[in-house]
């Protein structure tokens, strides 16, 4: 049984770069899921913390307006 990783942000300190992830299950696929660079300026390393409360209600809105919208 796959059990979800809590909701995560990653963000790049050199051009501010930011994304909140939802993630459904433990199997997190590359450059969907996560980055291993960031993909505005390709800097390595985008670092990881744990989404706000806010940061969530966001994502879920797109996710929903996507959609639905």
């Amino acid at each position: 049984m796959s059990i979800a990783p809590p909701p995560f942000t990653l963000f790049c300190q050199y051009c501010s770069w930011k994304m909140t992830f939802l993630p459904r299950s433990d199997v997190l696929v590359l450059n969907l899921d996560w980055f291993t660079h960031c993909p505005t300026c390709n800097t390595p390393s985008p670092h990881r913390r744990t989404a706000t409360p806010k940061e969530v209600l966001k994502t879920r809105l797109e996710e929903f307006l996507k959609l639905h919208g």
